[in-house]
């Protein structure tokens, strides 16, 4: 189930003025704390594997994690939100398309194209077929390569890629990085509201007229143009709070919003219609752009604002992205030591194997992710102070200082 993938804050410096025009200065902790639930429902959601579980309490649980996926649809609607706010920010700076395409480069690909690296080339050069401990990936790696994992398995309607199949999200970030840059720049941010509004309408119809045309059931999850109503959404509420009046006039309509969505939600689902997948889909990303612009404007003494600030999910949004990259390639590693039937059997229970599976799994991902970014991906992060946003030499102020804002 898209940024940098967004899944980690880091400083990016913009001018002040443009910055407060926006209503959205400075560092958001919501935005922290959003990441950090898309990243535990996904997490939740991978390791919610094993046998069926004959206790009631405990098929709820497990079919309520079921639904983690859906948090891969919040990081796409917060990964719109961000980049957009970024790119429209930064107009008017010098270097525009550089330093974007060349933080976003130093944030994705070290992570991405090392653990490519290591699983496809490294482990099977250095102990041979032993090594080769992700044949399917191996097989079609070219595509993983150029980021078209999502273009593979859309073609051969087949979740092909073995324990890469969760990269097709990845390629899907990674191609809208390629041209919303360009709508950003060529746009007026009315014009950019515009075809925000389109992507979104084109894009949900988009999917219910390949349901109804009897297209590859494949392709829904992971082609772009028939996800990208979920990004295009979270640009389009990026552009809405940059308005004079900043965010305010859109959280008075947010909560009314949300509800409309969960209640067109709950209508397809007791209609089993399948051709209403492609209006819930949409739903689900309305309710988390609600959602966002809620936890965004809570006020941090309420207990609505304190969730949204947690330290708990500013952890887990911190290093999210590793923790996503590292899931199902973790599974096949660690399956020779530790499997949820294995588990089940030890401890003499579905529900407390099943259970301490997620607990361990999911213990091991965030320490493999901690890992992963002090001693490797924040050196590249560093490179990136190189590429901040300045002001053109005629707009150049000797009083222009800096705010950080997330990325």
């Amino acid at each position: 189930m898209a940024a940098r993938f967004p899944f980690t804050a880091s400083p990016l410096k913009v001018p002040p003025l443009r910055a407060a025009s926006s209503g959205l200065t400075g560092h958001i902790p919501a935005l922290d704390g959003i990441r950090g639930l898309a990243i535990l429902m996904v997490t939740a959601f991978r390791f919610n594997i094993g046998p069926a579980c004959d206790w009631l309490p405990g098929r709820w649980l497990f079919a309520a994690l079921k639904h983690g996926d859906l948090g891969v649809t919040l990081f796409f609607v917060l990964s719109g939100f961000l980049i957009t706010g970024i790119l429209f920010d930064a107009k008017g700076e010098g270097h525009y398309f550089r330093n974007f395409y060349v933080r976003r480069a130093l944030r994705i690909f070290p992570l991405y194209y090392g653990c490519l690296f290591v699983a496809l080339v490294a482990l099977p050069f250095l102990f041979g077929p032993r090594g080769d401990l992700f044949p399917e990936a191996r097989a079609n790696q070219v595509w993983l390569w150029l980021y078209g994992a999502n273009f593979l398995m859309a073609f051969r309607n087949d979740w092909c890629l073995g324990s890469f199949t969760h990269f097709w999200s990845l390629s899907i970030e990674e191609q809208f990085y390629l041209f919303w840059p360009l709508v950003i720049f060529f746009c007026s941010r009315r014009q950019a509201l515009r075809v925000s509004l389109i992507a979104i309408v084109v894009s949900m119809l988009g999917r219910v007229a390949w349901i109804a045309a009897g297209g590859p059931e494949v392709a829904i999850d992971v082609l772009t143009f028939l996800r990208l109503d979920a990004l295009a959404l979270g640009s389009l509420l990026a552009l809405a709070a940059r308005q004079p009046n900043g965010i305010r006039p859109l959280v008075r309509w947010a909560a009314l919003a949300g509800g409309i969505c969960i209640a067109t939600i709950l209508v397809a689902a007791c209609l089993h219609h399948e051709r209403l997948f492609g209006l819930s889909t949409a739903m689900i990303a309305g309710f988390f752009g609600a959602l966002l612009m809620l936890a965004v404007a809570a006020r941090p003494s309420t207990w609505w604002g304190a969730i949204w600030r947690s330290p708990v999910l500013a952890f887990f949004g911190k290093y999210s992205y590793a923790m996503y990259v590292f899931q199902l390639p973790l599974i096949r590693l660690l399956a020779p030591i530790v499997t949820p039937e294995g588990l089940c059997y030890r401890l003499g229970s579905v529900f407390a194997g099943r259970v301490t599976y997620i607990a361990v799994m999911m213990t091991i991902t965030t320490g493999a992710a901690i890992v992963s970014w002090n001693l490797y991906e924040k050196h590249f992060l560093a490179l990136k102070a190189r590429f901040e946003p300045r002001p053109m030499a005629d707009e150049a102020h000797p009083t222009a200082g800096v705010v950080p804002v997330s990325v």
